[in-house]
């Protein structure tokens, strides 16, 4: 589990400290603080390829380089990516190093930098062009330098051509799928298709898994019995649900998008286990007389599997029913509240405990 964690260079960040983080951490903000960019640094720093979660990133916001196409699902085409954005400042230039570093059981951090070739220091693992028989000297590449405290290290590169990163459309979508146990998994706003949610349903079904994944469920529909994935892969129809006194299935769209929502974050978290799930505007799509449940499925899950969770909100409604499954949780120091203010270029967090975090919903204290 992270305890702190720093951020240096990576987007809205020159340069952010947070300390004695929880296992389930609620993250509110004004629009443009860093929410969405935390987020996105935690997944770089716990994924299982970074190279991989990098290329899902840039596709998540559309920084596309002009000129290049990316249809959905069409393996032959190349995507080209934008990759100044991820630096504080927008800037690509040669020095610039995003650092991000984490203070756990294991310390662990992770620099990003742009790197022109030079002889005899060629980049390990160049993924989109390991078939080329040789590096041109001068050549430019963004090189991810990972390393743990326990003397762990792993350095991958990827090739620039100009200052756009091309990634091949067919490696993205192979690699589209359940984070492995361990590693993290990211969800935004964008609601997983029919193929993301049948890879993590792969893990999960005929195992104890699929049980909380029903629970979940239940919190919208509480006659939910089985869920099934069928031939036909659209995420409207091809995702049906048992429901009880119902002789036919019932397809997941028919059902609203809170649904499709609360498989997504169920599935996530159960797949993922002793790692870490990230959850961006975790409620969104849900109504607020169901987030409190949600919010104690997500303690309990959780606590079971050691595992660590991110989400962002900027619902009141959210932040008050965080407050309520925490306050009867077992465990008050197992969630925190934490709120990102920026201040010209500088960004901070304050820190909310189970009874502080009381005090202020009682006092009708702002702490979005």
């Amino acid at each position: 589990m992270i305890k702190s964690l720093s951020v240096t260079n990576y987007r809205l960040f020159k340069h952010f400290e947070i300390d004695s983080l929880s296992n389930v951490n609620l993250i509110v903000g004004t629009n443009n603080s860093g929410k969405s960019s935390l987020l996105e640094a935690i997944n770089l720093l716990t994924s299982d390829d970074v190279r991989t979660s990098l290329l899902s990133l840039l596709r998540e916001r559309g920084e596309y380089a002009l000129g290049t196409v990316t249809p959905p699902y069409e393996r032959s085409v190349r995507s080209g990516f934008q990759v100044a954005h991820i630096f504080y400042g927008h800037s690509q230039e040669f020095g610039q190093v995003i650092h991000i570093a984490s203070r756990n059981e294991r310390h662990a951090k992770l620099d990003i930098a742009i790197l022109a070739e030079k002889e005899g220091e060629i980049p390990e693992q160049d993924s989109l062009s390991s078939n080329r028989n040789h590096v041109d000297v001068g050549e430019k590449y963004i090189v991810f330098d990972y390393s743990e405290s326990d003397g762990e290290s792993n350095r991958v590169a990827m090739r620039l051509e100009g200052d756009v990163l091309i990634s091949d459309q067919f490696y993205t979508i192979l690699t589209v799928g359940a984070a492995s146990p361990g590693g993290s998994r990211l969800l935004t706003t964008n609601y997983l298709g029919y193929d993301e949610l049948a890879v993590l349903w792969d893990q999960i079904t005929l195992t104890p898994k699929e049980d909380r994944v029903i629970d979940a469920l239940r919190i919208l529909e509480p006659d939910v019995e089985r869920i099934s994935f069928t031939s036909r892969q659209t995420s409207n129809s091809g995702i049906l649900l048992r429901l009880a006194n119902q002789e036919e299935p019932v397809p997941l769209g028919s059902m609203g998008d809170g649904m499709r929502r609360i498989l997504a974050i169920a599935a996530s978290l159960v797949g993922v286990g002793q790692g870490t799930l990230l959850v961006d505007e975790i409620d969104t799509g849900l109504y607020y007389a169901v987030l409190k449940d949600m919010w104690k499925l997500i303690f309990e899950t959780a606590y079971k599997q050691n595992t660590q969770v991110f989400a962002t909100t900027h619902s009141w409604d959210c932040v008050k029913a965080f407050q309520q499954a925490l306050a009867e949780f077992r465990d008050a120091s197992f969630g925190r509240l934490i709120r990102l203010d920026r201040d010209g270029d500088q960004i901070n967090a304050v820190s909310y405990l189970a009874d502080e975090l009381s005090i202020a919903i009682e006092q009708d204290i702002e702490v979005r």
